[in-house]
This record gives structure tokens, sequence and C-alpha cells, in this order.
């Protein structure tokens, strides 16, 4: 198996527009946020998400019929109206379109090349935030992508299908996530956007009592989503205080959005899911489980250099967020 390719960041939009420019029989995409406007129908041309959906019809039109296009977004949510109008502009120019609830997010081109991982399809998302993502061509991969994708176009649901290893669905990432934790016998390296499972933080406390090493990278922000950071924020003030001292928050002026840990530098646990009970019970997620030393080292460097390189907040004084417990006024 080859190891898989770490696209990260602003790397995401030239991989994949590469990527398209190799399609010749299909392009299956999940997308939880796909946004080239404004929810009142503005379509704004100056931006990644809209060079990445003329991308998708220039291929359409000049392979017609030889090629299928389908996209699932979601279709509920907050990020709804903006992705209705995404759809409606592709729809237009003879691209499939589903709606349906998922939080997954990935590109499936030809079955022979998966990019899947954090990044939504939103300016911010693709520009500017802290996002991981993996460029796969394991089959194994690839087939339970595809069986999740099959599964929810035809009308399928949360929790409603187990995937073939190395993909996991929807919550069943929470259960791999700890025993990963609990089997960890040197180090933990993790980032996560939104964290508030308490089985998962004590898990973190007892690699911590068995001198496991732990460095994680926290998203925080001090003007959007407070009730999530202020739980996360709740999350790193008590392993904090259980002596787990390798944890840093990201600056709060942009999004730390990856969502990965790595066990021991040998296994990698990599997906869409926040470390939220709403996101192991309710969102359609997908995950994946790969045992990779050459990926788990690549994926640890990869976030001691995210931390070094950018400027932090220490979770007990992080800039802009009110203290836990005060009240939420969004």
């Amino acid at each position: 198996m080859t190891s898989p390719q770490i696209v990260a960041d602003s790397e995401y939009l030239p991989v994949l527009l590469k990527l398209l420019d190799q399609a010749q029989k299909s392009i299956d995409i999940l997308e939880y946020s796909f946004a080239i406007g404004s929810a009142a129908g503005k379509i704004n041309i100056k931006t990644a998400p809209f060079e990445i959906a003329q991308k998708l019809i220039e291929i359409k039109k000049a392979k017609k019929r030889k090629i299928r296009i389908r996209l699932y977004i979601e279709g509920y949510r907050e990020t709804a109206s903006r992705n209705q109008v995404t759809a409606k502009y592709l729809e237009n120019h003879g691209i499939e379109v589903v709606y349906g609830a998922t939080h997954a997010k990935g590109f499936c081109i030809d079955k022979k090349w998966l990019l899947f991982g954090s990044t939504n399809l939103t300016q911010q998302s693709i520009l500017k935030n802290h996002e991981t993502n993996l460029l796969i061509t394991d089959t194994r991969a690839i087939v339970g992508f595809m069986k999740y994708f099959e599964f929810h176009w035809k009308g399928g649901d949360h929790g409603g299908i187990t995937l073939p290893p190395p993909m996991i669905a929807d919550g069943g990432f929470k259960d791999v996530l700890i025993d990963m934790i609990d089997r960890a016998q040197v180090s933990l390296s993790f980032s996560i956007y939104f964290f508030h499972i308490t089985e998962i933080e004590k898990a973190f406390i007892r690699a911590h009592k068995r001198k496991v090493k732990i460095t994680g990278l926290v998203h925080h922000h001090g003007a959007f989503a407070l009730s999530y950071v202020r739980r996360t924020r709740g999350t790193a003030d008590r392993m904090l205080a259980a002596g787990i001292k390798g944890l840093h928050f990201g600056p709060g002026s942009l999004f730390t959005h990856s969502k990965f840990i790595v066990m021991d530098n040998k296994e990698v646990l990599l997906g869409t899911g926040n470390w939220l009970h709403e996101d192991v019970k309710i969102h359609p997620q997908l995950y994946i489980h790969l045992k990779d030393p050459m990926l788990a080292k690549k994926l640890t460097k990869h976030l001691i250099k995210t931390i070094d390189g950018t400027i932090l907040r220490s979770p007990r004084t992080a800039d802009g967020i009110p203290p836990i417990g005060a009240e939420d006024h969004l």
C-alpha cells in the first residue's frame, strides 16, 4: 500500500484542481459546505469555491456523457442556504445533486484517487484555516468511501452502515479513538476543532498517568461558536489540571479545523468528526484508521510545525474567550 500524501492548509486547492484535471469517468463528492456565494444567492466569482465549481462545469462540458459528476451535499443544517445556491448552479450545468445530512467531506476521482479530510469548500476553509487532508490511492479506503457515498446517495442515514477497514462511518470513530489512546505507550499527538466528550478526556488523563507524552493543538475563537469554544476550553483546562502540559490553542483569528490523532508514531486516525457527542450520535461523519508509521511520523512533524509556526495562546489565557460558565449571548 502506498502511504497517503498529507494535503494541508492552502495546499488543498492546487492539489484538488490538478486531481480534477485527471478525471475521465467519475467524480463523486461529499460536502458539508460548498459556498460560491451568499445565502441570498449572490455569487462571488473571485473565490476558491467558485474556481472549483467552474472546474467541475468545464470537465462536464468537455466530456459530456463520458463522465458522471455527483455531489451529495448537506441540505438541513446552517450551511444549507449557501449550499443550495452552489448546487443549483452546478445542476444547471449537468452535475447531479442530492441533498441530505452529512458532515463528511471528500472527492473520489475515477475510483482511483480519494482526497479526504477536514476542508470544507468555503473561502475560509480553503485559504485560511488549519486543515488536514489525505490524498489516498489505497483501494480499500476508496471502496469504503464509495460504499458510504452510495449509501447516502440512495437515502441512507446516520448509523445505518458499517464500513470495511480502514474507513469508519459516523460515530464509530469514538471507540477507535479511545482504544488508540488506551494502547499508547510513548506518545499521542492530535489536532482537534471542538472537544467535549468525557470518555475521551479521561482516556488522555489515563495515558498521561502512564507517562505517555501528549501534544495537542486545540481550536479556539473569540467571536464564533462560543458555546463550543467554551466547552472545548473546559476540556483543555481539566486536562491541564490533571498535569497534561503539552496543550496549545491556535490563534483566535482563524480556525484550527483539523481532526486527527497519531499514536506512538505508528497509527493515524483522521477524519471529519469533532470530538463531541453531537458528532458521534447525530451528524454523519467519516474517519480513516491507518497503521502506517511513515504517515504517522509525517503527520506528527506537520503538527509540530503548525504549533511552532502559529501565534498560540495558553489554554488558560486564550484571548477573547469569556470565562468558562459565562452565559452565551450568541
